[in-house]
């Protein structure tokens, strides 16, 4: 099974049957800081390089963009009324969508590891 990074602060996670879980990073959670707020801006499906979701969190609000395109087969839905679980240390609760790919992902294409979190 693959785990990869993206520049953005967002982890891919290949599954079964080519589902793929996508969710915030550590590099991500301190680039956005403390979340309180979050919303989805695709119900059913991820585009890449679109905005698939908005976190706004001490440091920055922001919309982060799919870093893959799939059919959302599955959705963090307690994320909208209790945004502060993207704050969790455990990188597994910070999962925001399963999607369905149509197309093999290119693995390679993304980082091996989460960038890491510059002290202040």
């Amino acid at each position: 099974m693959n785990k990869v990074y993206t520049e953005d602060g967002i982890y891919l996670e290949e599954l079964n049957d080519g589902q793929v879980r996508i969710g915030l990073s550590a590099y991500g959670s301190d680039a956005v800081g403390e979340v309180s707020y979050f919303t989805f801006l695709n119900e059913d499906e991820l585009v890449a390089d679109q905005p698939f979701f908005s976190v706004e969190g001490s440091k920055a609000v922001t919309d982060m963009v799919a870093p893959i395109s799939g059919k959302v087969v599955e959705r963090h839905d307690a994320l909208v009324d209790e945004p502060e679980i993207l704050n969790a240390l455990d990188e597994k609760e910070k999962w925001i969508v399963t999607v369905q790919t149509e197309q093999a992902v290119a693995w390679d294409q993304f980082l091996a590891e989460d960038l890491p979190i510059e002290e202040a």
